[in-house]
């Protein structure tokens, strides 16, 4: 989710500060939370900046340009391997342990589709 703009915080604590409103009805007023309204309060006794802070970062990619490698190696080698089957050929091979789910959102990343065909005809 986006941080709120900082046009919309401003707008949010001069509606708190006038006392026409409860905070409830500042947050229902600029759809946000009660919590929003009371934090931009906060900031402001603080003189603190009301701008929104970058973005903290989060995880380090597990799989590296070199183990995506691998991967689509593999997939070119074994078209029908099951992700499981690349998971486990991806730690052999590359030394890196990580999840089903983990080798699946990197093979979309890659625009390596893995849908697969239906094993029979269907019965009508």
């Amino acid at each position: 989710m986006k941080a709120y703009s900082l046009d919309l915080r401003q707008r949010v604590l001069q509606a708190a500060l006038s006392g026409d409103h409860s905070i409830a009805e500042v947050a229902s007023l600029f759809g946000v939370g009660t919590a929003f309204v009371n934090k931009m309060l906060s900031l402001h006794r603080a003189g603190v900046d009301l701008a929104p802070r970058p973005h903290g970062g989060g995880f380090p990619a597990r799989l590296l340009p070199r183990h995506e490698k691998v991967l689509r190696s593999q997939v070119r080698r074994h078209k029908d391997a099951t992700l499981a089957e690349l998971r486990e050929h991806l730690e052999e091979r590359a030394g890196l342990a990580v999840s089903v789910s983990t080798v699946s959102r990197a093979l979309i990343r890659l625009g390596l589709g893995r849908k697969k065909k239906s094993g029979g005809e269907r019965a009508e």
